[in-house]
């Protein structure tokens, strides 16, 4: 009977402690039972082979020793599901988009199309099954941890708009065409000004509270993978060519970039993480209109404070700052009349103004939702 005792000793490895021995001695008697009745049957004793099926046709011990186990035996249950398998097909929608951008860049730079295709499919699978990862995390947390996500139980019709643009896809797109092709002015159809809009247009991310929370997790999400060496998009982290990419440096091609970013790594983590965790809250607690506000408000500040040092006393502040509105509106026009090489210069010091612009607005707004209690979007609201 060496064979049983070693088949209970690993039924029993994986039970609870406070029920091993019971639960060992249970499994036992109910075995020997089932070779007492198959030796009665044969009128001998069991060979080793025998013996060996016998324990193999009354299970695995991670499958018998689960039997006992307390608590949910799967990792994402049929409530959340739906929901999770929705945010992985929106996640295969955004690493094709992120692979195309990847396999581009790399034509731009000079890759051959094998190499840039072969590093667009491979930064697409890396990301995808990265974020793949971290969404079955989050769902088996949720479930494990029986965290109350308010917009599974008390969504709203308004918010169901963004699943007209989440669930696009190609054939979609080519339906929306021919059919702005053959009932625009002028078509084919009978009623040729029955003019169809396209269905993304039907989806209002500023009105929609759940569209919104969703955006800011999935992009800041993405975000902080990026900045945290997750995910690279398939860009090496090498010198960069300026020159293969069209770009042009100007006054920032002696800046590096890398001591840039160890400066500036732990206030960029945390503002993302912010905007992630905001977007929690939104989806969370939608209600919570003075929640958000507070949120806005210190992301908000925090943003435009961010932007201020950039300007100001960052190691690219003296290349990308303006002194005034003419000077700023002069450099977007002279990228507009000759926007080859890419001026570098003037991209970054648009990046910077529209963060210190948004995260004022971003405050203004959280003062409103704290002070108001209500939403500051016309059609977003909370109580409907």
């Amino acid at each position: 009977m060496d064979m049983l005792e070693d088949y209970l000793r690993a039924v029993a490895r994986l039970l609870p402690k406070a029920k091993r021995d019971d639960i060992t001695a249970e499994l036992r008697d109910e075995i020997l039972t089932q070779v007492e009745a198959r030796e009665s049957e044969f009128a001998r004793p069991l060979s080793a082979d025998e013996m060996q099926q016998l324990l193999r046709d009354f299970g695995h011990p991670i499958v018998v020793a689960a039997r006992y186990r307390d608590g949910p035996q799967y990792g994402v249950g049929p409530a959340l599901y739906p929901y999770w398998i929705f945010a992985l097909r929106l996640i295969v929608l955004i690493e094709i988009c992120a692979a195309i951008i990847v396999f581009l860049t790399r034509l731009i730079s000079g890759s051959g199309f094998a190499p840039a295709f072969g590093q667009a499919i491979g930064s697409g699978l890396t990301g995808a099954m990265t974020l793949i990862g971290f969404t079955t995390v989050a769902a088996w947390l949720i479930e494990r941890k029986s965290i109350k996500i308010d917009y599974f139980t008390n969504w709203r019709v308004q918010d169901l708009r963004f699943l007209d643009f989440a669930v696009l896809d190609w054939a979609d797109v080519s339906e929306w065409m021919n059919r702005m092709n053959t009932q625009r002015p002028g078509g084919t159809t009978a009623n040729a000004y029955a003019y169809h809009p396209a269905p993304w247009t039907y989806w209002g991310p500023r009105h929609v509270s759940a569209g919104h929370g969703i955006a800011a997790i999935v992009a800041s999400g993405a975000f902080i993978l990026w900045w945290l060496g997750v995910i690279s998009f398939g860009l090496p982290p090498a010198a960069i060519d300026y020159q293969a990419l069209h770009v042009d440096p100007g006054a920032l091609g002696t800046i590096d970039f890398a001591t840039l970013k160890a400066i500036l790594y732990w206030p960029v983590l945390a503002y993302f993480a912010a905007l992630m965790a905001f977007g929690a809250v939104v989806l969370i607690y939608p209600r919570g209109v003075r929640l958000r506000g507070v949120m806005n408000l210190i992301i908000g500040l925090a943003g435009l404070g961010l932007a201020a040092w950039v300007w100001t006393s960052s190691p690219i502040g003296d290349a990308i700052r303006v002194d005034n509105v003419s000077a700023f509106a002069n450099r977007i026009a002279n990228f507009f009349a000759n926007p080859m090489p890419v001026p570098l210069v003037t991209i970054l010091m648009v990046i910077v103004v529209c963060l210190g612009v948004g995260g004022f607005f971003r405050a203004l707004g959280g003062l409103w939702e704290l002070a108001v209690g209500l939403p500051r979007y016309p059609g977003d609201d909370v109580y409907g």
